[in-house]
């Protein structure tokens, strides 16, 4: 580009010089011709300025020449006189172009006085014709032409030399420049030991020094990096071991302390329950009750801990069915009323005729828990419970409370384990800081994460979506029917555990129910008694762990067998182990926890012994607390 734009640049210089000299040898013509014709014209010598003129074109090149008067006559003319122009008084310019032609005109005037000549000595000065001279401009082509020419042969000479050049250059410096490009392009890709052959000095040789140093830095870089992960690697390794047997420790030892703990806690429980019926001193019962309060406080501690092991081991199984919402929403009015009214506040549900496809245990359990934390901590105006309806298939159940709200800092927090907003002191009546904790695991569960929404002082928002259903094949729903009696006439229950102080405290529990009770430790010890009262048991309760390693599944799989298959049959465990949970709930019995309260295994019997419905299946809970 550099040689064309030169080239270009010294021919039109050229060309533009031409042009000018065609133009100066053109009015230094007509100028040199008008001083010379002055004396001729003036004195009409026409022979002379013919000859002149003549002698002019052959030796300028011009076209033609001529000599004008001054009324626009030509006297002389010399070469092509139609190339001449035609006069008029006054030219309007001295020269001019037109076509190939250019055109110049000069006024020729009086000679100047000479005391020599008398003739001129009395004339004045003054315009007397005109000389025109007609140049043709086919030279100047030519010369362009010619200039072109020379251009061309100098910009190709100077072509072939700069690609004469380049291809040196290619030839030394592009071999190198490829290699360095392949070279970064490996260590690119990860090769990290590839190397340039260092063989080019200067500034091309510091490169390729500089190449290989890198690559070197960057293989020794990967080196150390390999061994901090390798390193790093197998310290997480044994911190995870350490971790996962830590975790297991600490299940294996909350399970057996669960059950060293459940077992007494149970036995107390049922000895204040018998207790209290036989009380009739004011009181001795108000003692009672406030032991009874701390047993109970102390239930609820190892019942929410057992929720979260089950929760943690995987043995809560969802098993969801299409079910309208409103018997979801009265049951837990009818609970959660009275605690409200108890603090002064208003609990709202508002009906609805949705139905949902969910679990209905599950869901119950999770609006429970964020009902009671709503009024928990709502000092003053009220609790609503309600359902939105959401995009496409989508419902929303959401709990609203007027309280104390959460601070957004913490608002991440409230769904961890023990913890709690304005509980430093640990006062139980203001809960163990476990029920979110519960929540969030169950929402997980149903695939329908808890979502809060809160301002400080003024109150927060907790809910959690769900699928709606079609109403169409819901079973209709039933109230539950209050049995008249606590049992039917000679209802007889087989009751097995392995722990002497709660066979006697069930004895004097069912005693002042007056319910018929075969107790022992022992399977083959309760059959043997039922066979020799000749009696048949309406239910079977039986804890899991027994002695020498039998469990309560083979004890209930041993009674079935001998007395009918029909009999409803109950677990009873204060174990939290995961393996122990799965098992039960792979039996298929329903499972009753230690401590448990009296007033729910009453409600249990009622139920069962009432012939109002069998226990339930599948592991599960038999009742809600």
């Amino acid at each position: 580009m550099g040689v064309i734009l030169a080239a270009g640049y010294f021919a039109h210089r050229s060309v533009q010089e031409t042009e000018q000299n065609l133009f100066r040898r053109g009015q230094d013509m007509t100028q040199r011709l008008a001083q010379a014709m002055s004396y001729e014209l003036f004195v009409g010598n026409t022979l002379y300025m013919k000859r002149l003129l003549d002698y002019e074109r052959t030796v300028q090149g011009a076209l033609s020449i001529g000599v004008a008067d001054g009324r626009g006559r030509w006297e002389a003319i010399s070469g092509d006189g139609g190339a001449l122009p035609v006069l008029g008084y006054k030219p309007e310019s001295r020269a001019r172009r037109e076509g190939h032609l250019w055109l110049f005109l000069e006024e020729v005037r009086s000679p100047t006085a000479d005391s020599d000549d008398p003739y001129l000595a009395t004339s004045p000065e003054q315009s007397i014709g005109w000389v025109a001279v007609v140049l043709d401009d086919t030279s100047l082509h030519q010369a362009r032409a010619e200039i072109v020419l020379a251009s061309a042969g100098i910009m190709s000479l100077l072509l072939v030399l700069a690609g004469g050049i380049a291809w040196r250059l290619s030839s030394r410096l592009g071999g190198r420049l490829r290699g360095l490009a392949q070279t970064v392009e490996r260590i690119a890709d990860g090769d990290l030991g590839a190397r340039v052959r260092e063989v080019a000095t200067g500034e091309l040789g510091v490169l390729e020094n500089g190449v290989n140093r890198m690559a070197q830095t960057l293989e020794e870089n990967r080196r150390d990096l390999e061994q901090r992960i390798r390193d790093a690697t197998a310290g997480l390794r044994q911190q995870t071991h350490a971790a996962e047997a830590a975790v297991l420790a600490k299940s294996k030892f909350l399970a057996a302390a669960s059950h060293d703990l459940r077992q007494p806690l149970h036995a107390m429980t049922l000895l204040i329950a018998a207790m209290k019926e036989r009380i009739s001193d004011v009181e001795a019962r108000r003692l009672a009750e406030h032991v009874e309060s701390s047993a109970e406080a102390m239930q609820n501690l190892l019942n929410a801990l057992l929720d979260l092991s089950r929760l943690d081991a995987g043995a809560v199984a969802v098993k969801p069915e299409c079910f309208r919402v409103s018997g979801l929403l009265r049951r837990l009015e009818h609970r959660f009323a009275p605690m409200a009214a108890e603090k002064g506040l208003h609990l709202r549900v508002v009906p609805t005729r949705m139905a949902v496809h969910s679990d209905p245990v599950l869901l119950e359990r999770i609006l429970g828990n964020l009902i009671a934390n709503a009024i928990r901590y709502t000092d003053r105006g009220g609790v609503v419970v309600g359902v939105r309806r959401g995009q496409a298939e989508a419902m929303r159940f959401e709990v609203w409370d007027s309280g104390r709200g959460v601070p957004e800092h913490f608002q991440k927090r409230i769904f961890e384990e023990y913890f709690q907003l304005d509980n430093p002191e640990r006062d139980r009546d203001k809960g163990l800081g476990l029920g979110l904790a519960i929540v969030e695991r169950l929402s997980g569960l149903l695939d329908c994460p808890v979502k809060m929404r809160s301002i400080p002082g003024r109150g927060s928002c907790f809910s959690i979506c769900a699928q709606r259903c079609a109403e169409d094949g819901l079973a209709q729903e039933t109230e539950a029917t209050q049995p008249g009696r606590l049992a039917p006439e000679n209802a007889m229950v087989a009751f097995i555990d392995d722990d002497e102080g709660i066979l006697e405290a069930m004895l004097e529990l069912f005693d002042s129910w007056q319910i018929d009770l075969a107790v022992g430790t022992e399977a083959e010890e309760v059959a043997a008694d039922l066979r020799d009262m000749r009696r048949e048991p309406a239910l079977i309760l039986c804890d899991y762990r027994l002695r020498e390693g039998r469990t309560g599944i083979d004890a209930i799989r041993l009674l079935r067998e001998q007395f009918g298959e029909h009999i409803p049959a109950m677990l009873i465990t204060g174990d939290t182990a995961p393996e122990t949970l799965k098992c039960i709930q792979e039996s298929g019995l329903p499972v009753l926890h230690k401590p448990l309260k009296p007033a729910k295994l009453r409600a249990i019997l009622s139920y069962t012994l009432a012939g109002e419905g069998q226990a339930p299946e599948g592991g599960g809970e038999a009742a809600a607390d």
